[in-house]
């Protein structure tokens, strides 16, 4: 699929996830329910969210193991500047602008830094998936959607666990996957192992179970912390949910629901997660629409001031940074 064909079917997913969020939206009642809001709360987004960029440059160093050592600087810079690309730029290139921004600039091997990149999204995935399994249990919803989230509470479980068995019974695992893959066609089965073998090999990163741990637990603080934004959010809009509870489902369906691909910022997407999210206790579509606009624009801001402070300070221009997500990859898919 050509470059603009994708970006063109990621801008009608916004629209299409957009007007979900929006089509019974009463204007007025969003436009006095931002007015009303507490926006002493909604700046303090902005350092909470410059905090969850530092933690990610934190928890990014032990992901990358064996991949070598960098400066903290390069870390937030790199994360700083990928993240504020995904924001501006399509097709999300900032999860390929912050492994090359750091590979090239500490000259660690890109295969190492991207395999790290690919350890976070999927610990990220676990959290996510256990936030969203744990939360059905703690609050009314449907039979069907109960359902849902159990199920999705066992696969996080089955994730964690498989993770477990690749990383500390590495022979073990090789050996169930060759036994599996020799039962399928021989082309499709030498490229499941294949990866298998590549996952594997990005797991040693993690070279101890104090490693794995710190993983772990670098990740659920991570998301502790974006949670705490959707607290500020209830407190600025005077929001009378249980907060606890809340954060949690808000902090799982919007991090599912940015997880579809969408255009760049993802607009659409984080409008309709928050719109689900805050509908499950109660709050009004309209009201629910005014505090997904007012978080995301902070957050937006907050993201993209990171960024432009990391380029300025490396002597880079966004233009630049997007050539070389490009060029790396051309090369990739080559």
């Amino acid at each position: 699929m050509s470059r603009n064909l994708r970006i063109a079917l990621s801008v009608l997913i916004s629209a299409l996830l957009l007007w979900l969020a929006l089509r019974d939206v009463d204007w007025g009642e969003a436009w006095t329910a931002m007015r009303g809001a507490s926006y002493v709360w909604v700046l303090l987004m902005v350092p909470v969210t410059w905090w969850t960029l530092y933690i990610r440059a934190q928890r990014w160093r032990v992901f990358l193991g064996k991949v070598g050592e960098a400066p903290m600087s390069t870390l937030v810079s790199s994360t700083n500047i990928g993240f504020m690309a995904n924001m501006v730029l399509p097709l999300r290139v900032g999860e390929v602008i912050r492994p090359v921004l750091l590979s090239r600039k500490e000259g660690l091997p890109l295969s190492g830094v991207l395999g790290s990149c690919l350890l976070e999204r999927i610990f990220d995935m676990f959290c996510i998936l256990l936030l969203f399994g744990a939360s059905v249990s703690l609050v009314q919803v449907s039979d069907r959607v109960q359902q849902w989230g159990y199920a999705l509470l066992t696969l996080a479980m089955t994730v964690a666990g498989v993770l477990v068995v690749l990383r500390f019974a590495e022979s073990l695992a090789l050996r169930i996957s060759r036994a599996v893959c020799d039962l399928l066609p021989e082309r499709f089965g030498s490229a499941l192992h294949g990866f298998v073998e590549g996952f594997v090999n990005a797991l040693s990163m993690l070279d101890s179970p104090s490693a794995f741990l710190r993983a772990f637990g670098w990740t659920f603080f991570l998301w502790v912390v974006i949670g705490l934004i959707y607290v500020l959010g209830f407190w600025a809009f005077h929001m009378d949910v249980p907060t606890a509870k809340a954060a949690l489902i808000a902090t799982a369906i919007i991090a599912i629901a940015v997880s579809v691909p969408s255009a760049p910022g993802f607009i659409g997407a984080y409008q309709l997660g928050c719109v689900i999210s805050l509908a499950i206790f109660g709050v009004d579509e309209s009201e629910a629409v005014a505090y997904s606009l007012v978080l995301h624009a902070f957050q937006f801001i907050s993201v993209i001031s990171a960024g432009l402070y990391s380029l300025w300070m490396e002597g880079m221009s966004l233009g630049e940074v997007e050539a070389e997500s490009q060029e790396t990859e051309a090369g990739i898919s080559g």
